[in-house]
């Protein structure tokens, strides 16, 4: 048995658009609108495919009219059968109307699920098994968010695992709801370090050697603000053999970028100043190569 993906979500802090409602025009909504697509637990909306990077850059939004939507008696019908009841409520508030969406993370982290309407509503969370696609139900996390009151659900989630996302009206209740989907990651810091050594002479120093270990496949850049050429290369343990014998005057710098992606990148910077040199390190944000102060 196979779990029905309709579509994905690839959007970045976008919405998808519902014309507001009067209060006899959502009447008549509900009663000949046909209920959302991803109104039963087989037909969840994916956020990412299982092997695809999920994103951790924009805020997810989606938004659904779940007039219509309904509570299954069986997760697993349609359009087969033998699935258990669909598990609904949190804290006491009774709950109908629900809609599903999942998610597979590639990397551990947290996860920040929040909703908007003019009725309070119910979110939870739960891991599911991808062979069986029954969900974890111990491992339910839920919340309810307060029309009076906005509540937001936290979860930490594993790489590599497939979660679904539960969201239902509170007292059964069904209108717009607006869903809203952050994926937090904690970034792996790149460790590095350097060595150089120089001679003193006049108007600056003389390299005689410098050395960088950096994590495995790791891009070390090294470049001078003035006096040598910009050399880079990928490896674990480096020794820049090209640059003996240059001469960096005072006032000059040589400056190392260590980076990955999806990492926070080290700076090294050696600045040559009266025939001697100060080191300075920092870090560097993902993507970028104006070094910071490390976090």
């Amino acid at each position: 048995m196979r779990r029905t993906k309709l579509r994905s979500l690839i959007m970045s802090g976008a919405v998808v658009a519902i014309a507001a409602l009067g209060a006899v025009g959502a009447a008549l909504a509900a009663a000949t609108s046909p209920p959302p697509i991803n109104d039963n637990y087989l037909s969840s909306l994916n956020l990412n495919q299982p092997g695809r990077p999920l994103n951790r850059v924009d805020t997810l939004s989606d938004v659904r009219d779940t007039s219509a939507a309904t509570v299954q008696g069986d997760i697993f019908s349609p359009p087969q059968s033998g699935g258990p009841a669909e598990v609904t409520g949190c804290s006491g508030v009774t709950e109908g109307k629900t809609i599903w969406y999942d998610f597979h993370p590639d990397a551990n982290g947290l996860v920040r699920i929040r909703s908007s309407a003019e009725f309070s509503t119910v979110i939870a969370v739960m891991p599911y098994d991808p062979k069986t696609l029954i969900p974890d139900i111990a491992q339910r996390k839920c919340a309810v968010n307060q029309v009076s009151k906005a509540q937001e659900l936290f979860d930490e989630v594993r790489a590599g695992g497939s979660y679904t996302i539960q969201i239902g009206g509170a007292n059964d209740l069904g209108g717009t709801v607006q869903f809203l989907f952050d994926y937090l990651v904690k970034l792996k810091r790149l460790q590095s370090e350097a060595t150089l050594t120089a001679q003193p002479v006049a108007g600056g120093v003389r390299i005689v050697n410098l050395s960088v270990t950096a994590p495995r496949k790791a891009h070390v850049l090294v470049r001078c603000t003035r006096g040598c050429r910009t050399q880079a290369r990928t490896a674990r343990n480096l020794s820049f053999s090209s640059l003996r014998g240059t001469l960096l005057t005072n006032g000059s710098a040589l400056k190392i970028y260590v980076t990955a992606r999806n990492a926070i990148g080290a700076y090294i910077e050696y600045k040559i100043v009266h025939g001697s040199f100060v080191k300075i390190q920092r870090c560097l944000a993902p993507g970028s190569m104006k070094p910071a102060q490390c976090e």
